[in-house]
């Protein structure tokens, strides 16, 4: 591949990633649309690998498609050539598959979330794909910190108001409760939000009911053995 277009879908890529996180959004099917994009591959899938977790396939291409066999092969993969590399095999019924696997770099972890992109190409990848994709490689592992921040930031965030939905909380309620948790008054809460006060008391009030609790040190414990909030956020004499 000409090393100038290479270069070109490179920084693309970059200022695609970075725009994605300027907006706090999850940047792991930025790549994956636009590596595909760049190797005309027929399948993709963005895995996350976590400790004491599993695995969660964050994003796949086609959406929806069954990636079973994409996703055992890329762990597969980095069993054997581990963090920081390229590996490619040859797969059943999906061809060539390519996995990229950005190792974390000192300072900046470790997170705990291990990120793996894997592609798949009936015909098989090209040179000029390799290329391109070992390219990518230092890029993708300069921006894998931020990547992965965000996107565990908004896993849990999900999971806080999905276990507010669980207890009847709105999740203008959940917002009010992890104010709350912070020390803010009703009147702070309000000036927060863009509430009045009394709608802030009306919150609370319905907070206080769906939680069974009477006051907010008991209501900030009750939300902390639910995940609804985290305990490094809570205020001092608070939770």
């Amino acid at each position: 591949m000409d090393i100038g277009l290479q270069a070109i879908t490179v920084v693309d890529l970059v200022s695609a990633v970075a725009e994605s996180l300027r907006v706090d959004r999850p940047a792991g099917g930025v790549i994956c649309t636009h590596l595909v994009t760049a190797t005309t591959a027929d399948a993709a899938a963005w895995i996350a690998a976590r400790e004491g977790e599993g695995t969660e396939l964050m994003w796949s291409h086609p959406a929806g498609s069954g990636t079973d066999s994409l996703v055992a092969a890329a762990l597969s993969a980095v069993d054997t050539a581990g963090s920081g590399e390229l590996s490619r095999l040859r797969v059943p019924r999906i061809g060539e598959v390519v996995v990229l696997a950005p190792a974390e770099l000192p300072g900046t972890g470790p997170s705990g979330a291990l990120r793996l992109l894997a592609l798949a190409k009936r015909k098989g990848f090209t040179d000029d794909d390799i290329e391109l994709l070992t390219g990518c490689l230092p890029a993708l592992t300069l921006m894998l910190a931020q990547v992965v921040a965000t996107s565990e930031r908004q896993r849990r965030a999900a999971a806080r108001v999905e276990a507010a939905r669980e207890l009847g909380l709105s999740e203008r309620e959940l917002e009010v409760l992890q104010l709350l948790s912070q020390g803010l008054l009703a009147t702070s809460i309000a000036s927060r939000l863009a509430l009045s006060p009394r709608t802030v008391h009306k919150h609370l009030g319905n907070i206080y009911f769906k939680l069974g609790v009477h006051d907010r040190l008991v209501a900030v414990k009750v939300a902390i053995a639910h995940g609804l909030v985290s305990p490094d956020g809570v205020a001092p004499g608070v939770g």
